[in-house]
């Protein structure tokens, strides 16, 4: 069976360090503060449960068979958390301001399009599973490890963008928190991308 602490301690820096999901749980916290952003956390955690699911069920064995879904999924991945890092900071907002937090719908696809999501998970199971023993008891204690991790770790850092921006909020150091915050979840996107 899984080692369970140094697995636990392996989830929380994996949870804890910053990726492309905190720096847009940030972000939301700053733009619209805690309780605002909660649904969108609750998308983000759920969503990695969801990864987490699938490769328990052997999607890691068909996308690793065929290198090209591997291409494909990295693209979509940067595509897609690159526009809403964009999106939520004002950067592809043109005149209007983004007037409510991101949906619990565009939550749920941040892990899933997260590649320091998969790196971890796909580590997890390779590192901390007995092949010896059933898969399933083990998917279990990893996903709700993860779930209850990121339920904590990811409430921290959606309420400290809420603290950030109090701190410097109607001053014009407050935009350029938020365009800063974009370009370190692109290039956290990108880092994320070549190590995988």
């Amino acid at each position: 069976m899984i080692d369970f602490v140094p697995f636990l301690l392996f989830v929380i820096f994996m949870v804890g360090t910053p990726g492309p999901a905190n720096m847009l749980l940030m972000t939301s916290g700053a733009n619209f503060g805690f309780w605002r952003s909660l649904p969108f956390v609750a998308g983000v955690t759920l969503g990695k449960l969801l990864v987490n699911i699938l490769l328990a069920l052997g999607l890691w064995e068909l996308l690793s068979y065929e290198p090209r879904f591997l291409l494909a999924l990295k693209i979509v991945c940067v595509a897609y958390l690159a526009w809403l890092a964009l999106r939520m900071s004002g950067f592809l907002m043109a005149e209007r301001d983004l007037r409510q937090p991101e949906s619990f719908w565009k939550g749920l696809a941040v892990h899933p399009l997260n590649p320091k999501a998969w790196a971890m998970l796909v580590f997890a199971y390779a590192q901390f599973t007995d092949s010896a023993q059933p898969l399933i008891p083990q998917a279990i204690i990893i996903s709700l490890t993860f779930l209850v991790v990121q339920v904590v770790l990811h409430c921290i850092w959606c309420a400290g963008g809420a603290m950030l921006v109090a701190a410097v909020g109607g001053r014009p150091a407050e935009r350029w928190l938020m365009r800063s915050l974009s370009v370190v979840t692109v290039l956290v996107v990108i880092w994320a991308i070549l190590l995988g």
